[in-house]
């Protein structure tokens, strides 16, 4: 079972003027550990930032789900409340979990959000929406699915046919 977890990148990044700023990122990966997503830090953030760089905390989140699009700016936080019967107790419970949704902007996020939500069975309500520093979403790839990526290239003219 993998976990989701917060990680924040620190790095010096030199600006045009010539000085050097400290930045911190924050990312989401999911992994099996703490150990296991920081080394995904370093496997996934090492590709983008040039020099330098240090995982300067990998926080565990309780996110129930993730959802991603292509072409967002932001990840927004959202807590969703919904109230079950247990049948044997005869009481009402109420639940409030977290999702992680990717959008331009709020509006965008509640929209997809009921989308997602929309074959829930049982009513829920949206109580919080907060946008989140998330730049990037790296989702668990096995050993096998990373060292493929690498090695793939394109087929030369002619090649791999018989």
């Amino acid at each position: 079972m993998n976990y989701w977890f917060l990680c924040k990148v620190s790095y010096n990044k030199e600006l045009e003027d010539g000085t050097v700023k400290k930045l911190k990122d924050t990312y989401l990966t999911d992994a099996m550990t703490l150990t296991d997503a920081e080394a995904r830090m370093y496997e996934e953030v090492g590709n983008t930032i040039q020099g330098e760089f240090d995982v300067s905390a990998a926080n565990r989140m309780n996110f129930i789900d993730v959802f991603t699009y292509p072409n967002t700016q932001y990840y927004f936080r959202c807590k969703v409340r919904y109230v079950t019967i247990d049948e044997k107790k005869g009481k009402e419970k109420e639940t409030k979990n977290l999702i992680l949704i990717g959008a331009n902007d709020l509006k965008d996020a509640y929209d997809r959000l009921t989308n997602e939500l929309k074959t829930m069975l049982v009513p829920y309500e949206i109580i919080e929406i907060v946008k989140t520093p998330i730049l990037e979403v790296f989702r668990y790839r096995s050993p096998d699915e990373r060292i493929g990526a690498r090695n793939l290239r394109p087929l030369e003219e002619g090649e791999g046919q018989e």
